[in-house]
């Protein structure tokens, strides 16, 4: 995976949300990942790979969460609000 080694050059801030251990994608693996982006947080939602449609408010409550801190807030700021 030659991907791996640009990880540190992300510099957006980043959401990395984790399903938990019923997720196809291995938990340490997330946190590998987490750990070489600069700005990640990770997060877990224990419900398996599709964590969006599992459980859609924690999804949601999630990203709205990590959106208003540090200044990354993004509410009422778009043309429909």
């Amino acid at each position: 995976m030659g991907w791996w080694k640009h990880l540190p050059e992300i510099t957006a801030p980043t959401l990395l949300i984790d399903g938990g251990p019923t997720s196809h994608i291995r938990q340490e693996l997330l946190v590998h990942v987490a750990r070489a982006v600069p700005d990640c947080t990770l997060v877990t939602i224990p419900v398996g790979h599709k964590v969006h449609a599992s459980e859609p408010d924690g999804f949601a409550e999630t990203v709205l969460n990590w959106l208003d801190t540090d200044g990354r807030t993004i509410r009422g700021s778009g043309p429909s609000q």
